[in-house]
């Protein structure tokens, strides 16, 4: 029969022993990553809770790593996410009964407090476990209940960025608490129409976190979990949604255009207005320089003829008092009585004057006598020349 001696016995437990602590030097020792928070159970039920990085006595304790940081995707498109059976893009429906799914991600931060990881670590035995039932969910409430406050096409256009918004403020404060109210809006297929309807609102509250009322308190912030970076790559939406965002587009821009073609008409109302009142001015600038023209040649000939009138008035004047001096030279001259020559002078200019004004007197060409009409005439031409004789020796006697 076969007896192990001492020896045997002492190499064999040696063995044992070394084969048991080669087997479990994993569960002697925990190395931790930088980018990871780990948790320890050792054998005695305590909780350690490893933050920092480098080697950790685990006495062989069961463990479990967190990542200190994740990354959340949902989306429907390929090359992104991880794991498709949870990272499908989260469902919305918004004010208009309109359906479209969400793609994007989102950060996920730990805690490093020894309370909140004790929490995770009760709650969710993985990291797993935590991104999928505590983060997505969360994400999907805050998503749902932000899509209550605008319609597709808001979320398409204007809104956009309001949705990041909402889904930042409910992860971190809680989700709203809203009410109905009748708001008065454009029509999306007739933007010229306007229409009511009943939308979600949300209530102010100056003392409640982020300023509005809210329905409940975020989970993630119960754990700890912050979530931040939200980025909406897309949202697809359902195929009677995109031909209804077509359909307001198509509106919207032939609102546009049409607004756009009055602005412009309007402008070239304004610039033909402006243009006339500038035709009126030059026109009135044209007719005030004639006009200066014309004032300015009025002026000229009036002063000529001014001056034409000054001038002829001296002459007159002039004329007037040669008269004057002729006069009053000859009613000296008759005073003092007239020299024999110019007596003389005076009354052969006087004959004469008579005899020219005589000659122009229409006597008549006929006179009845006894001889031819040579002798006639010699007769009337006598009588002519005895009449005028004797007028002007008549005249002499009156003047002396």
């Amino acid at each position: 029969m076969f007896e192990l001696t001492r020896k045997q016995v002492v190499g064999g437990f040696v063995a044992l022993l070394l084969v048991v602590g080669i087997a479990s030097i994993g569960k002697f020792i925990e190395w931790v990553d930088t980018d990871k928070t780990v948790v320890c159970q050792h054998l005695s039920g305590k909780l350690s809770y490893w933050t920092e990085p480098g080697p950790k006595y685990q006495g062989w304790g069961d463990v479990i790593a967190y990542d200190k940081t994740s990354q959340l995707w949902f989306s429907d498109s390929e090359g992104e996410g991880g794991e498709k059976d949870y990272d499908l893009g989260i469902p919305i429906i918004f004010n208009d009964a309109g359906n479209g799914k969400i793609n994007g991600s989102l950060r996920v931060v730990l805690p490093i407090g020894d309370d909140k990881l004790y929490k995770i670590r009760t709650s969710f035995p993985s990291m797993k476990s935590l991104m999928y039932d505590l983060v997505r969910p969360a994400v999907v409430k805050v998503v749902y209940a932000s899509g209550t406050l605008m319609s597709s096409f808001e979320s398409y256009a204007e809104k956009k960025t309001d949705l990041i918004f909402y889904i930042n403020d409910q992860l971190e404060n809680g989700v709203y608490k809203t009410k109905i109210i009748e708001v008065v809006t454009q029509d999306e297929l007739d933007p010229t129409k306007t229409k009511t309807v009943r939308v979600a609102s949300l209530i102010e509250n100056p003392n409640a976190p982020g300023g509005y009322e809210r329905q409940e308190k975020s989970p993630l912030t119960e754990y700890g979990i912050t979530a931040d970076n939200l980025s909406i790559s897309s949202i697809t939406y359902e195929e009677k949604i995109l031909n209804q965002i077509a359909d307001q587009q198509k509106a919207r821009m032939n609102l546009l255009t049409a607004q756009a073609q009055a602005a412009e008409a309007k402008q070239q109302a304004i610039k033909a207005e402006e243009q006339g009142k500038a035709n009126a001015m030059t026109a009135k600038w044209e007719q005030e320089k004639l006009k200066a023209v014309e004032v300015t040649r009025a002026q000229q000939e009036f002063e000529v003829a001014q001056f034409e009138a000054k001038k002829a008035k001296e002459v007159a004047e002039k004329i007037i008092q040669e008269g004057r001096a002729e006069a009053e030279a000859n009613r000296a001259k008759v005073s003092a009585g007239l020299t024999p020559q110019e007596k003389a002078e005076w009354e052969f200019k006087t004959k004469v004057g008579v005899a020219q004004a005589i000659s122009e007197i229409k006597l008549p060409s006929i006179i009845m006598g006894g001889g031819q009409g040579q002798s006639g005439n010699q007769a009337l031409d006598i009588m002519s020349l005895k009449f005028a004789t004797d007028l002007v020796d008549k005249l002499s006697s009156e003047k002396k």
